[in-house]
């Protein structure tokens, strides 16, 4: 069997904690380049620059930002409310103050989150594998996507290979299916507002499918994958639920076909719901995914 190996790059500039007092100086934030690569958009840089500055001091003063990047303040004001329209930023009443919006915040509050989960989980992965001798990951929905945000790989020789990084359609995987199973069936519609995308010839492939599917999978308790999102690749999937039963993120084992056979499943289902039972009792209340 081909490995199925996938790494995702930390694409989040890292940089230096800053304090919120005092003035905003010129120059790329610490741990960014000193000069943007050619291909970039001066505008585009300038709103990540903005939003950079504003994390990191709490406000922003549009004398500041066109300062802080060498530009006439018309021009800094019209970025300021560029961000501002989208959610990146909000005004202090009707001064020239901006500070933090509602779409910078949520992101951060997503990111602690998703760090929560993952060092939660990770015991659980590690004695999971080590029970089964199977590929063990943690998942959460993105869209109506489930992105593999960390594993543990199975030792044995004939394997399959973790997909950390990797974002695949919910429904043509295990551990997406029995996240979308325990969504209202009106919310899970509202995420395919463009059709269902296909992997294979047995991914489902039609809304319906996939909600008449749905429930069975919410009876069942727990979720399978044969051949929906790689060829001779099965899988099970459990929910993970916070403290206040509200879905968070999933578990699948996934094995090749031929050793994940129906006789075993229910037994790896049953370990699985006692993994995502404890992942769940040690998540911080409000922050969850």
């Amino acid at each position: 069997m081909t490995r199925i190996s996938s790494t995702a790059p930390d694409d989040r500039a890292t940089g230096r904690p800053a304090g919120r007092a005092g003035p905003v100086r010129g120059g790329p934030p610490a741990g960014w380049p000193a000069t943007p690569p050619p291909y970039s958009l001066a505008s585009v840089d300038n709103a990540l620059r903005l939003i950079h500055a504003l994390d990191e001091r709490g406000e922003l003063r549009v004398f500041e930002a066109a300062e802080l990047l060498g530009v006439a303040r018309s021009t800094a004001h019209r970025l300021l409310s560029t961000l501002t329209f989208r959610g990146f930023a909000t005004q202090r009443g009707d001064s020239h103050v901006y500070r933090p919006g509602p779409a910078l915040v949520d992101a951060g509050l997503r990111a602690l989150g998703r760090l929560d989960l993952r060092q939660v989980a990770r015991p659980q992965l590690r004695a999971l594998s080590e029970d089964t001798g199977e590929t063990v990951h943690l998942v959460v929905l993105e869209g109506n996507g489930a992105r593999f945000v960390d594993g543990v790989e199975s030792p044995q020789p004939l394997r399959v290979g973790l997909r950390v990084g990797m974002v695949l359609p919910a429904h043509a995987t295990a551990a997406g299916k029995s996240i979308l199973a325990a969504l209202p069936p009106e919310r899970v519609r509202d995420l395919y507002p463009r059709g269902v995308q296909a992997l294979t010839d047995r991914t489902l492939g039609s809304l319906d499918d996939i909600q008449r599917h749905l429930t069975t999978v919410a009876q069942t308790g727990y979720a399978t994958n044969h051949g929906e999102s790689a060829d001779d690749v099965a899988a099970v999937g459990v929910v993970i639920r916070d403290q206040a039963r509200q879905p968070v993120g999933g578990l699948a084992l996934a094995a090749p076909a031929e050793r994940l056979l129906p006789p075993r499943i229910p037994l790896i289902a049953q370990r699985m719901h006692r993994a995502a039972h404890t992942i769940s009792g040690h998540l911080v209340p409000g922050n969850t995914l």
